[in-house]
């Protein structure tokens, strides 16, 4: 995506003001000639086709809504700032926790601990760890330590404010805020937790062990959950293009015992690059994600997420090589050299230890570099899990703009990193793992699709035919194609669709889980076909078992070396003997240093 994009003037985005003497400010008051009040601190922007104003320079206030715009599944960001005389200017947050309907604040942490499932329970506790080493880096880590600013989206964390530091908050700290959620928690989360906090008042762990313990917490309550698991993708040329750049995996509906990825890439580059990158990256991902799965599951204890990342990255990279190593062998410069961008799902059986013998959780581990982007949708919500890479991200992330002001640039799309274009040295994967508490489907697409925010207006009268098995999930991909083809149909299209269903439901706090295997089942749901349309134009839309990483290099690393030399040799030859020479093609700007 290179072009100005804007959301539809019917969106009106509810917004959370921080600042002094907001409190009294009467119902219904007209900030600005723009802003209504409709609650205290939370605005309503009833001009979203204008944009908001913003200072030259950003006060140290501001920076870090700035600075964590990355981390926008968590975090709020910047929209507005108004200044004010005599006082400090207000800050104005957008993809803050309100619902976006009822232009209400979610609800906080402890008080969704009590309705929670054990599972969801431990999913909460562990995003909590990550936003602290995440935060505890950008120096905003005490925001995890004020009553009321987290928020529950579902499955999700959701922080309301961010609060610089002038130093840092301690696991002490931390041990003080896990106390004091123990007691909505189900004994099966809470026992465990507490030993942790033992152990920390006694500082006698350190992080390292702190984290695997906590993620064996989560691991526990995964297996008690039974899963079933159902992919297929497509990929169209689109109305008006000459040929197709992307790729995806699967094609079709992914068969009972095949490899459980989920992939997309959009190529970029002249000629039949882009083209000839894409299929490259898909191809070389199968075949170096089989060996790893095929390991991994050979592996007596599970492994922590932090090492699979850094093995799924390590494959990346590799196909990064590959495809530049391409580029370097034909001479190609600047425009010439081809690239993809990647969003792909790896789902990864792991072993876990439980008082009914070992049992299987599948983990999802979502990687991307690009613009191609993954949403998970249930009935009640669309989050988006990734940030694309390009100047507009950029611009924010360096404190020079504000998010709506950055999108208006008529470079806002234009990617700052891509796979294979640059050699490693400039490459940063993005790599997160995710453990579902509840049935929705995980949408991975390219921009063809995602472009003017048509999943965000859209979802929402598709998902409720998936979810009910009213539909093929091979429908439901034909009707997002055919969504992208009539409302965008200026690019091409791939989405792959990944079913996660629950067969067992967890039980909510309070009551004593059932141990159930999690077993992980490929099907396909049975059903009609879908006639989904997006919305009318005039509609609002608003452990101890783990305490050690394992030693040595395994197995499976061997095995990727060789399969990587393999698709080397092999991609040599193919690209040789189809791409001689490729005409120029738009540039891909270059990443700019983190600020």
């Amino acid at each position: 995506m290179n072009r100005v994009e804007r959301r539809p003037s019917r969106y009106k985005p509810y917004l959370w003001a921080v600042g002094t003497d907001l409190e009294t400010l009467p119902i219904d008051e007209l900030v600005g000639q723009r802003y209504r009040v409709v609650a205290p601190y939370i605005w309503l922007d009833t001009q979203p086709d204008q944009r908001p104003s913003a200072p030259d320079t950003f006060s140290a206030e501001a920076m870090p809504y700035l600075k964590a715009h990355a981390h926008r599944l968590h975090v709020p960001g910047l929209y507005s700032v108004l200044e004010r005389t005599g006082a400090a200017p207000i800050l104005l947050l957008e993809n803050a926790p309100i619902h976006p309907q009822a232009g209400e604040l979610l609800p906080d942490l402890a008080a969704g601990l009590f309705s929670a499932s054990p599972l969801r329970q431990a999913n909460w506790l562990w995003q909590l760890w990550e936003l602290w080493e995440m935060l505890m880096e950008l120096g905003l880590a005490r925001s995890l330590l004020i009553p009321n600013n987290l928020r529950v989206d579902g499955w999700r964390l959701r922080l309301l404010e961010l609060v610089p530091e002038d130093e840092p908050p301690t696991l002490a700290d931390l041990a003080e805020l896990w106390r004091s959620l123990l007691s909505p928690l189900h004994q099966s989360v809470s026992e465990p937790l507490r030993l942790l906090v033992n152990k920390l008042d006694a500082s006698d762990i350190d992080p390292g062990t702190l984290a695997l313990e906590l993620n064996q917490i989560l691991l526990s309550q995964a297996a008690t959950v039974s899963t079933r698991l159902a992919l297929s993708g497509a990929t169209a040329q689109g109305p008006t293009q000459p040929r197709n750049e992307d790729a995806c995996w699967p094609l079709g509906t992914q068969p009972d015992g095949g490899l459980q990825v989920a992939m997309v890439c959009d190529g970029v580059g002249g000629h039949d690059g882009g083209e000839v990158a894409s299929q490259l990256a898909v191809q070389s991902l199968q075949i170096q994600l089989q060996a790893l799965l095929a390991e991994t599951q050979n592996e007596l204890r599970g492994l922590p997420p932090q090492v699979i990342m850094q093995q799924i990255e390590a494959v990346i990279r590799i196909v990064n090589e590959l495809i530049n190593f391409q580029n370097d062998n034909h001479g190609w410069v600047g425009r010439q050299r081809m690239g993809t961008t990647l969003v792909m799902a790896v789902v990864l059986p792991q072993r876990v230890q439980t008082d009914e013998g070992w049992e299987r959780v599948n983990e999802v581990y979502l990687a991307h570099v690009g613009d191609s982007r993954a949403y998970w949708i249930t009935p009640d919500y669309c989050h988006a899990l990734t940030v694309d890479d390009d100047i507009a991200g950029r611009e924010v992330m360096a404190g020079r703009q504000t998010w709506p002001v950055a999108l208006e640039r008529s470079d806002a799309g234009a990617l700052t990193q891509s796979i294979g274009t640059r050699s490693g040295d400039h490459l940063t994967p993005h790599i997160q793992r995710f453990i579902f508490d509840e049935t929705g489907i995980l949408l991975l697409c390219s921009d063809g699709l995602s472009d003017n925010y048509r999943i965000e207006d859209a979802w929402a009268n598709y998902i409720g035919l998936i979810i009910k098995d009213i539909v093929t999930l091979d429908s439901a991909v034909a009707s997002w194609v055919e969504l992208a083809n009539q409302k965008n149909g200026h690019d091409n299209t791939a989405v792959v669709l990944m079913q996660h269903k629950l067969l067992a439901q967890p039980q909510a706090a309070g009551a004593t889980p059932v141990g159930v295997g999690a077993q992980q089942e490929t099907a396909t749901p049975a059903g009609a076909k879908l006639y989904g349309e997006s919305l009318p134009q005039d509609e609002d839309v608003s452990t101890p078992a783990m305490a050690k990483p394992p030693r040595g290099v395994p197995r499976w690393v061997l095995a990727v070396s060789g399969s990587a030399l393999l698709v080397g040799l092999l991609g040599w030859w193919w690209l040789a003997s189809r791409a001689p020479e490729m005409p120029d093609v738009p540039e891909v700007t270059p990443e700019m240093p983190a600020p």
